[in-house]
């Protein structure tokens, strides 16, 4: 099964895993990595996952319980106990909280892809569960194109888009405006630069060059 890929926002949301292993530590990662405010709950912790208390992390250490999902923008069944992430799943499920149950396919609402991520620019793969390593391995290829300069050029493009909108009535003129600009980034990035961006002159003479 081919899963649809829709990008969420997590940021500052409650992420409750359930589990204090070596996944569990692994999810945790992700989650924080995307700015997500993450409630562990598990009678043992690890003492990595104890460690990111200082990063925001909520530790509960005692067993799960349904009342945990309160307020829950996502769930992670991440024990070593298929019944435990098969009941907690049902829990989320039943309120509609989209839930990951670890290496339990069928008791997942949404799967952790493997992903590449620089400032904004996120590149993620699915193989639908069947292949982890053939993600890691379209992973590592798209470390080679996905680098910090091209992050780099993505805040760029970003921040010129109030400017541009203002200068240029049609969208496919702003279309061109970006294409050219992003010609340029991509062309200092080939010459050793970090893409951060091109000067005011040049932006000015792109968009009057309509």
């Amino acid at each position: 099964m081919a899963y649809f890929p829709m990008f969420i926002e997590i940021e500052n949301k409650n992420c409750l895993i359930v589990g204090g292993g070596t996944v569990a530590l692994r999810k945790v990662q992700v989650l924080l990595d995307f700015g997500a405010k993450v409630h562990v709950v598990a009678p043992e912790i690890l003492p990595e996952i104890c460690a990111m208390e200082v990063m925001g992390v909520s530790l509960h250490p005692r067993a799960f319980c349904e009342e945990d999902l309160n307020g829950c923008a996502l769930v992670v069944a991440a024990t070593d106990d298929a019944l435990l992430n098969h009941q907690v799943a049902e829990y989320a499920k039943n309120r509609h909280i989209p839930v990951n149950a670890v290496d339990q396919k069928e008791d997942c609402s949404f799967i952790f892809p493997s992903y590449v991520r620089q400032q904004n620019v996120v590149g993620a793969f699915s193989s639908g569960g069947n292949s982890p390593v053939l993600t890691q391995y379209l992973k590592n290829e798209m470390r080679k194109v996905l680098t910090p300069e091209i992050g780099n050029a993505n805040e760029y493009l970003g921040s010129i888009r109030d400017r541009v909108k203002e200068q240029v009535d049609t969208e496919a003129s702003r279309k061109r405006v970006y294409r050219k600009v992003l010609a340029q980034l991509l062309s200092d990035i080939g010459e050793g630069g970090n893409g951060s961006g091109i000067s005011d002159d040049e932006l000015e003479k792109l968009l009057q060059g309509l």
